[in-house]
């Protein structure tokens, strides 16, 4: 008991010690902070009296004296100019505001003759003018003056069907539809679209839209206008199927374009995945890996990409795509501008090893001959079979005017995995295949496909 009755004694002891150093420590830092503020006020107060010493602050002191009742016209016209030139800044600040960073004052003088041109004709023609197309034939002649058939003007109406087309979404049902002789027949549903959600399904017979009567001589353009635009979002079908009609109720929303489509081939006792891409739309990258990833469950060895006909879409999205094949590190390809390049590697952790061919043709272009030329430079395992592509090597960009009209103009080159710019010339194939379109055609089978055969055997292998 004595020796514990020591020892708590000895605890307690140590303790106050303690505590008494905290207590010390935080008397120290309530100084030193007060010092510090006593240092901050002095510094401030030097200020105030080093400014009060200026020659600014003394004509400023002595102009706006509370017991001044007149001023020299000195004073005066300094005073005027300060205010002319605050006034003159903050003018020029909003009006950089308003329109953009534009210097309208150079741009006046640039457009002068145009602009005199334009008020002449509008003014003075004997006859009625169409001013709009006054404006956009002038825009076009503008755009097309650059000499580059890839820097375009586009009107409200074409900028429309691009940035449908681009994006791969748009407002409507989800199918798509067909004028034959059994009437307007229905070829494909979306998936998760307000078709599909309605119970629509292909080969059915479009017989009337909300009261709109559907026949041979229905125009199939304005109906689809109609309904991405002008019904309601609520819409009535009556459908003929297996002889019996059926009414769905569909609600229009926000559908994805299939763009990206799949299958499975068995070739040499392998699964080899087939995947084509129509256009690189902003979803088509999305689409690409879920297809992969299907395929690659189902335990296929090889792949063929098919872009024949694939006019091109989004760097970033080729890229996103490129990126799902490509090891770590490896080249999917380079821009250069004002001799300057910069090169797009794969930065991801994903890659492919199994054989990869892209089948390609003369209309692959842009976005399709820079992922074949990826696979071909950058992918151990590449083929790209076929014939030699379109020949783009240049990046455009897209401006959206006010009105809704848009201009596409070039920024930049591309630039294969190696260096190559393929602008004019195109990828040449490591497998260069003549397509017989006339056994095909005369019965469109895969197995009448000549070049997706080649692809398919070179991949099994």
């Amino acid at each position: 008991m004595i020796k514990v009755n020591a020892k708590e004694r000895k605890e307690k002891k140590e303790k106050k010690n303690v505590n008494k150093k905290i207590l010390e420590s935080k008397r120290i830092i309530k100084e030193e902070k007060e010092k510090i503020r006593i240092e901050k006020r002095n510094i401030r107060n030097k200020k105030r009296i080093k400014y009060k010493n200026t020659k600014v602050y003394k004509f400023f002191n002595k102009f706006f004296r509370n017991d001044k009742d007149t001023y020299s016209f000195s004073e005066l016209f300094v005073v005027t100019l300060v205010s002319l030139v605050i006034g003159a800044f903050a003018c020029l600040s909003v009006c950089t505001i308003f329109t953009g960073g534009r210097n309208y004052f150079k741009l006046s003088k640039d457009l002068g003759k145009f602009f005199d041109v334009y008020e002449t004709l509008t003014d003075n023609y004997y006859d009625t003018i169409d001013k709009e197309k006054i404006v956009e034939d002038a825009i076009d002649g503008m755009v097309s003056s650059v000499g580059d058939v890839y820097t375009s003007y586009a009107d409200t109406e074409a900028t429309e069907e691009f940035n449908e087309l681009v994006s791969g979404t748009y407002e409507g049902i989800g199918c798509t539809i067909q004028m034959q002789e059994a009437g307007l027949k229905v070829i494909e549903v979306f998936d998760d679209s307000p078709s599909k959600k309605a119970g629509m399904v292909a080969d059915d017979i479009i017989l009337k839209v909300d009261d709109i009567e559907v026949n041979s001589d229905t125009n199939v353009e304005e109906l689809s206008n109609y309904i991405k635009t002008e019904a309601d979002d609520n819409i009535t079908m009556i459908v003929s199927r297996n002889e019996e009609e059926i009414t769905l109720k569909l609600k229009r929303d926000k559908v994805e374009t299939p763009v990206v489509g799949s299958q499975i081939y068995d070739v040499n006792d392998k699964k080899i995945g087939y995947i084509g891409i129509e256009i690189f739309s902003s979803v088509a990258d999305k689409q690409f890996k879920n297809k992969l990833l299907d395929l690659e469950e189902e335990g296929i060895s090889g792949l063929v990409i098919d872009v024949r006909g694939n006019n091109g879409g989004y760097l970033s999205t080729v890229g996103e795509i490129a990126s799902l094949l490509l090891p770590k590190g490896k080249i999917i390809y380079q821009v250069e501008k004002d001799d300057e390049r910069e090169i797009t590697r794969d930065k991801t952790g994903t890659k492919r090893e199994y054989p990869i061919a892209v089948l390609v043709n003369g209309n692959s272009a842009s976005a399709s001959e820079i992922l074949a030329a990826a696979i071909e430079e950058s992918y151990s395992k590449g083929f790209v079979v076929g014939t030699k592509t379109y020949g783009k090597g240049t990046v455009q960009q897209v401006k959206q005017l006010n009105d809704g009209s848009m201009i596409k103009y070039t920024v930049e080159n591309w630039l294969s995995p190696l260096g190559n710019w393929i602008d004019k010339n195109g990828v040449e194939p490591t497998n260069v295949l003549e397509f017989d379109a006339t056994t095909y055609y005369n019965d469109p089978i895969a197995e009448n496909d000549n070049q997706l055969q080649e692809a398919l055997k070179l991949v099994s292998e």
